[in-house]
């Protein structure tokens, strides 16, 4: 049993390296919101050369029209869930648009961000107290919890290593307090004051780094102890929130576009000398939702799939070789 699981991973591993050495055109869709209101909920394809550099993004294209849209991720079953800005609600909705059911907030509900265990979603006002609502099969009402500690608010929570939990307490967009959040007392602790690069936060398994986004600049820690600390700015006039997928690239949201950067070469979104793209024409933009880990689709896209694919044609080209080699 044990000879048989090792040999499952080693196949995983196998997959995912194959996939990844023949993948030099990434493609994929970016669902996003916007906070001007009327059609609010949208998407646009994406295409990335990584050879040639060459970044494509397609038209976007409506999904649905929330009475108010802000953060916005995908639940363990598929669908979107958005926080619904000003009003006291998160919405679901498959990906083709269509309502499924509005879960009720204790007040207005910006960023979201979803439980490991997928049964749990949070959410909060800019600096409020935090809104843990119950997922499945659909979203359910919120229960409030109040802060104590340094912090008494929050804006987001992101999943880190070894059952850390970080948070950033700050208004749009940047300029955040940034700690821990013990997620059984709902006490904070606080390790940065005033960072710039400070409203959004996620987990980035690529890079294995809490990586935050605000004031047009972005920043990484430890996603265990939440030391090492690195920072770059003067990246645009405005950064909301961003996504990463799992191969180092980041797409963020804010200042009417969304910016590019490729770190896949150094592991270190502050490097300054990363390859950066800026797309305009994204006027009311406000939130994406997450290209990998937790709130990500868990449908993989077409081309996650010829990855796969890619990786099996190898795997089994190894197998055949094995089997004629005495």
């Amino acid at each position: 049993m044990l000879k048989a699981k090792i040999f499952a991973v080693l196949v995983v591993v196998m997959l995912l390296g194959a996939g990844q050495a023949c993948a030099d055109v990434f493609t994929g869709t970016l669902f996003y919101t916007d906070f001007t209101g009327g059609q609010n909920i949208n998407k646009v394809s994406y295409s990335y050369d990584s050879t040639t550099h060459a970044l494509t993004l397609g038209a976007p294209t409506n999904v649905a029209s929330a009475n108010g849209a802000d953060g916005i991720i995908f639940a363990p079953n598929g669908d979107l869930l958005v926080g619904g800005q000003g009003t006291p609600v998160v919405h679901e909705y498959t990906p083709t648009g269509t309502f499924v059911a509005d879960g009720s907030a204790n007040g207005p509900s910006f960023h979201l961000a979803l439980d490991p265990s997928g049964a749990k979603v949070y959410t909060s006002n800019f600096g409020g107290p935090l809104e843990v609502l119950p997922f499945g099969p659909t979203i359910g009402n919120a229960v409030q919890h109040t802060i104590t500690g340094p912090d008494t608010g929050l804006t987001q929570i992101a999943f880190g290593q070894n059952g850390k939990v970080f948070y950033v307490n700050g208004q749009p967009n940047g300029n955040g307090n940034v700690g821990f959040i013990d997620l059984s007392t709902f006490t904070s602790t606080r390790l940065y004051t005033t960072l710039g690069p400070a409203h959004g936060i996620i987990y980035d398994a690529f890079a294995n780094k809490i990586t935050l986004f605000g004031a047009g600049g972005v920043a990484t820690i430890d996603p265990t102890t939440g030391l090492g600390l690195k920072t770059r700015l003067g990246i645009n006039a405005d950064f909301d929130q961003g996504a990463v997928d799992a191969f180092g690239h980041a797409f963020i949201a804010g200042n009417g576009q969304i910016t590019f950067i490729d770190y896949s070469l150094t592991g270190d979104i502050t490097d300054p000398t990363n390859l950066t793209k800026i797309v305009n024409g994204f006027g009311g933009i406000d939130d994406l939702a997450p290209l990998s880990g937790l709130g990500s689709s868990p449908v993989p896209e077409p081309a996650t799939l010829l990855l796969i694919g890619s990786g099996l044609a190898g795997l089994s080209g190894i197998v055949w070789r094995r089997r004629h080699i005495k």
